[in-house]
């Protein structure tokens, strides 16, 4: 294997890393984490939402919708990762569950993202974020078993 291809999975590994990281974020509700794999000038478009641009409006967007929210479970996979030097780009399969406080009904989502991330300090950050919802809905209480558990607090760093 020559350096080069090494070094593209290296930078996969990382893109993927730090996917995985977002998604920690997103399912511990954690604004601050999941706004801090963001470039300083990083793009926000989720749906039909007005978009967001920059690290600290997209931070605190995510916030608000945290807030918003008393249970948000996110996974994405299906991942396609190109990498060009120092940018790439991605489409990846996400999975979302949520459930608003007091609620009885628990939303499911199907969609994607499409990403475009940059090479900042040695780290790789969202530059560009699209998610793209396809199916959506909502379960009645009588289809909902929780099971008791715990939310990590800890962050993983990517």
């Amino acid at each position: 294997m020559t350096s080069a291809s090494t070094a593209k999975l290296d930078a996969e590994n990382a893109i993927r890393r730090l996917i995985s990281a977002y998604c920690d974020a997103v399912n511990r509700l954690d604004a601050d984490a999941a706004g801090k794999l963001f470039a300083p000038d990083a793009t926000v478009r989720i749906a039909d939402f007005p978009e967001l641009s920059g690290r600290d409006a997209i931070t605190e967007g995510m916030r608000a919708s945290f807030e918003a929210a008393g249970f948000l479970r996110q996974q994405c996979d299906a991942m396609l990762i190109d990498i060009d030097g120092d940018q790439a780009k991605a489409r990846l399969s996400v999975f979302e569950v949520n459930r608003k406080p007091g609620s009885d009904e628990v939303g499911l989502i199907f969609g994607f993202y499409e990403d475009e991330y940059v090479l900042l300090e040695s780290k790789w950050r969202f530059h560009r974020r699209r998610y793209t919802m396809q199916f959506r809905a909502l379960l009645p209480a009588s289809k909902i078993q929780e099971v008791p558990g715990f939310t990590p607090k800890d962050a993983f760093e990517a």
